[in-house]
């Protein structure tokens, strides 16, 4: 998944955006395998990057003036599947790699923006911006992330980077906040594999 939340407290959340389709590090994942990199993908893309012509390829960036703080990014995924054919050399690969992560930041840093203004209308005292998972590790979207902090006067945080891609671990630590204030679950609920923290919040098609 990839969301947007404003935090309240332990289990109260309230969802600002979210991915119609594929998550962000999906993206990765999926760009990195048709590039013949391995697993996890986001590592290596971004090192590709670091010696890669970000300016070679042109590449979508779906709904970036619409849809709130919705993401989207099928439809980037889709275009660096047309280009794949065309990628032959090392070069090609780096140039690619690079070309899309810095399309993947200037999608961040405008729904970023926009979820900010979105939660300052809701909670204009509460400045903080939590980014956490695989994503997070990226230092380069957490480059632009901070200066877009630095730009909107909110303090920000990013987990270690040995726990962003570890989700045993995140889970653990969400378990043990809620074991601490006795929030015991009895276990009688039924899977689901869509199950949205924002209760509230209207389901969109393809989105975790």
């Amino acid at each position: 998944h990839t969301q947007y939340l404003t935090v309240r407290n332990l289990g109260e959340y309230r969802r600002l955006g979210t991915t119609i389709d594929d998550a962000l590090g999906e993206a990765f994942d999926k760009t990195a395998k048709l590039l013949g990199l391995g697993y996890p993908g986001g590592p290596m893309i971004e090192e590709l990057a670091k010696k890669g012509d970000e300016k070679r390829f042109v590449l979508p960036k779906p709904i970036l003036n619409r849809g709130g703080s919705n993401l989207s990014f099928a439809g980037l995924k889709t275009s660096i599947l047309r280009i794949k054919e065309f990628i032959k050399t090392d070069r090609d690969k780096r140039d690619l790699a690079a070309s899309f992560q810095k399309t993947v930041i200037s999608i961040l840093y405008k729904k970023t923006k926009k979820a900010i203004e979105q939660h300052t209308q809701l909670y204009p005292r509460n400045k903080t911006l939590v980014v956490a998972g695989g994503v997070a590790a990226n230092k380069q979207i957490r480059m632009v992330l901070k200066k877009l902090c630095e730009e909107e006067n909110f303090k920000i945080y990013f987990p270690d980077f040995k726990v962003c891609t570890d989700n045993a671990a995140m889970i653990a630590l969400a378990g043990l906040e809620r074991y601490k204030k006795k929030r015991y679950d009895k276990h009688n609920f039924e899977v689901n594999p869509r199950w949205q923290l924002d209760s509230k919040a209207k389901f969109l098609k393809g989105a975790g």
